[in-house]
C-alpha cells in the first residue's frame, strides 16, 4: 500500500472506493426497491439500505482484486496476459455453449434424469473441446506482431463480451416474464452490477488517493449509519427480500435481523 502514499491515505482511499462502488452497484436494485416503498424519499431510503449492505462485500472485493492483480504482475511472464485472455475466452465460450445446450435439452427432453446426465457429459466434452480451441488461439496470438495481436485480442474479446451480454439479456428477459422467476432475474442483474462495479473501483486510482482519503471515510460512515437505521424499518427489509434478494444476507447481517 505504501507505493501510492502513506498507509493512512491508502486506507482512506480504500474506504472511499468501497463506498463509491457500493453506491454504484446498487443502482439497479435501488430502482426496483424504491418502487415498492411507500412514504417519503423512497429512493434515498432504498439506496442507503442497499449501499450499506454492499459496503462490506465491496471493500473485501477491492482487496481481493488488487491482490490478484499484484500476484499476476509477480509472474513477470510477457505472455501471462494472453493466457488469462485464453482462460476468459474459454469461460465465455463454455458459458454460451452450455446455455444453448441447456435450452435445447429443456425443449427436446422430458426425462429430467436423462437430461441431467446428458448435460453433464456434454459439459465435459464442451469444456475439453473449447479448451483445445482456446489453447490454439493463444498459440496463434503469440506468433503475431504487437499491433496485430492487440487488434485480434480486442476484436475477439469484444465479440465474446457482446455474445455473453446478449445471452444474459435473453436470460433476464425470459425469466422476467414469469413472476416466479423475477427473483432470479434480479439476482443476475445485481451480481453483474456488483462485479462490474468492483472491477471499476479496484483499478489504480493513484492520482485521486488524497481526495478519496478525505471524502471516503466520512461518506462510508454516513452511508453505514443511514443504511443500518433504514434497515431497521420492516417495510424496507421486506422490499429488499422481494426485489433485491442478492443483498438480503448482508442486510440482515449488518442490521442484526
Amino acid at each position: 500500500m505504501e507505493e501510492n502514499g502513506s498507509l493512512v491515505l491508502q486506507f482512506g482511499a480504500w474506504v472511499g472506493l468501497a463506498a463509491a462502488g457500493a453506491l454504484l452497484c446498487t443502482v439497479p436494485a435501488t430502482i426496483r426497491v424504491s418502487a415498492a416503498l411507500a412514504g417519503g424519499a423512497p429512493v434515498v431510503r432504498a439506496w442507503a439500505a442497499l449501499g450499506a449492505a454492499a459496503l462490506g462485500p465491496m471493500a473485501l472485493s477491492i482487496v481481493v482484486l488488487r491482490g490478484a492483480r499484484r500476484g499476476l504482475r509477480s509472474f513477470g511472464d510477457p505472455h501471462a496476459r494472453l493466457r488469462w485472455f485464453g482462460l476468459g475466452l474459454w469461460l465465455a465460450l463454455l458459458f454460451l455453449t452450455l446455455a444453448v445446450f441447456g435450452s435445447v435439452l429443456r425443449a427436446t427432453t422430458h426425462h429430467r434424469a436423462l437430461a441431467g446426465v446428458t448435460y453433464g457429459c456434454g459439459a465435459l466434452a464442451f469444456a475439453i473441446g473449447w479448451g483445445l480451441v482456446c489453447a490454439r488461439i493463444v498459440g496463434i496470438l503469440r506468433s503475431l506482431s504487437g499491433g496485430v495481436r492487440r487488434f485480434a485480442v480486442s476484436s475477439i474479446g469484444a465479440g465474446a463480451l457482446a455474445a455473453v451480454a446478449y445471452a444474459v439479456q435473453r436470460f433476464v428477459s425470459v425469466v422476467s416474464t414469469a413472476p416466479s422467476s423475477a427473483g432470479a432475474a434480479a439476482t443476475v442483474i445485481d451480481v453483474l452490477a456488483f462485479v462490474l462495479s468492483a472491477l471499476f473501483v479496484a483499478r489504480d486510482w493513484r492520482r485521486a488517493t488524497r481526495p478519496l482519503a478525505i471524502v471516503g471515510p466520512p461518506l462510508a460512515v454516513f452511508l453505514a449509519a443511514l443504511g443500518i437505521t433504514t434497515l431497521l424499518d420492516p417495510p424496507v427489509r421486506q422490499a429488499l427480500a422481494e426485489h433485491a434478494p442478492a443483498f438480503v444476507s448482508a442486510a440482515n447481517l449488518i442490521s442484526g435481523r
